[in-house]
């Protein structure tokens, strides 16, 4: 029993043959893909004008954490609490929360655990850093010592408006 007989067989290794002519003249003339690295960027977001700078020694103890994202990216929030918070919580690890891009947007959410809300206070962390790859973060930030978050006084919240 014959499978393909001489008349099959020229055209067939002359197309195969071709096949890999064309290949080897596209790889020979194609250029070969360049590397690209990715550069990490920082972004610290401004504070706004309208709302004072908190220090250390305003009084403020806790109150409820409102963060948006203003930027294209997918970002990941953390929260590290450095007082007796996380017992309250019930909570070993720091807490966390997904935002798709622009999320929460200028008035962003307040961020809250099933079953209750979550407060901060002075000397807790908050940081955030794009999930897609950039490397692109925002923080750390110390509730109460840097420019994020900011307490409104107006809400009386602590405020963290994520911005490209």
């Amino acid at each position: 029993m014959q499978f393909i007989d001489a008349k099959q067989a020229y055209p067939l290794v002359l197309g195969v043959a071709l096949a890999l002519i064309g290949v080897a003249i596209w790889q020979r003339f194609s250029p070969p893909p360049t590397p690209q690295t990715i550069e990490p960027r920082v972004v610290i977001p401004p504070l706004p004008s309208s709302i004072p700078r908190p220090s250390p020694a305003s009084g403020i103890s806790e109150g409820l954490l409102r963060v948006g994202n203003r930027s294209d990216f997918s970002v990941r929030v953390v929260l590290l609490a450095s007082r007796g918070n996380e017992v309250d919580w019930n909570q070993v690890e720091p807490l966390n929360w997904d935002f798709a891009p622009n999320e929460g947007g200028s008035e962003g959410l307040i961020l809250s655990l099933p079953g209750e809300q979550v407060k901060i206070a002075e000397g807790d962390i908050v940081f955030a850093f794009a999930t897609d790859g950039s490397r692109t973060y925002w923080g750390p930030n110390v509730v109460g010592e840097t420019d994020a978050p900011f307490w409104d006084s107006d809400r009386q919240e602590w405020s963290m408006i994520l911005q490209p």
